[in-house]
C-alpha cells in the first residue's frame, strides 16, 4: 500500500499582490466631507464646593522636663558590684505639660500615689513632680536637675 503522502506545490498567480493605490481627483468643495457638530452656546459650569476641618485634643503634651542622670552598675547574684558594666539613664523628677485646662482636684494640689501634681487654675500648664532618685550601692547620681526641652 502506498503511503498517504501527497506532495502539494503552491502555485503563485500574479494577481495576489495588492493593486497600487489610486489617486482621486480633488473635490470641488474643500468643506465637503467634514462632519459638523452643532449645539447650544457654551456656558460656564460653576461647581461650588468647600471643605473645612477642625481638630482639637484633650491630651496634654510635654513641653520640658527636669531629669537626674544616674549610672547603674551591674550587681551580681552574690552581691558584688561590677563597675566595668554599667548603664547611664535619665530619671525624670519634674515635668511640664501643656494642653486643655482641667479642673483642679482640691485647692490646686493633688497627690496620686506618691507623685505631687500642681494644676494651675484656668491656665493650660500642668506641672508634675516625681519622687527624687536616691543613690544606692549600685547606683551613682552623675548630674542633678538637667533641663530637657521638647523638640517642638
Amino acid at each position: 500500500m502506498r503511503g498517504l503522502e501527497v506532495v502539494v506545490r503552491p502555485v503563485v498567480f500574479p494577481d495576489i499582490r495588492p493593486a497600487p493605490a489610486r489617486s482621486l481627483p480633488p473635490q470641488d468643495d474643500p468643506d465637503k466631507g467634514f462632519a459638523v457638530i452643532h449645539g447650544q452656546a457654551g456656558k460656564q459650569v460653576d461647581l461650588t464646593w468647600s471643605y473645612s476641618s477642625s481638630a482639637s485634643s484633650n491630651k496634654r503634651q510635654e513641653t520640658k522636663r527636669r531629669v537626674d542622670e544616674v549610672r547603674v552598675y551591674q550587681k551580681r547574684k552574690d552581691g558584688t558590684i561590677n563597675k566595668n558594666n554599667f548603664v547611664d539613664i535619665q530619671v525624670t523628677n519634674k515635668m511640664w505639660n501643656k494642653g486643655p485646662p482641667k479642673q483642679p482636684e482640691g485647692p490646686g494640689f493633688y497627690v496620686p500615689e506618691g507623685n505631687r501634681t500642681y494644676r494651675g487654675t484656668g491656665n493650660e500648664t500642668e506641672i508634675v513632680w516625681f519622687s527624687p532618685i536616691e543613690a544606692t550601692d549600685n547606683t551613682e547620681i552623675i548630674k542633678k536637675n538637667k533641663m530637657i526641652q521638647s523638640r517642638e
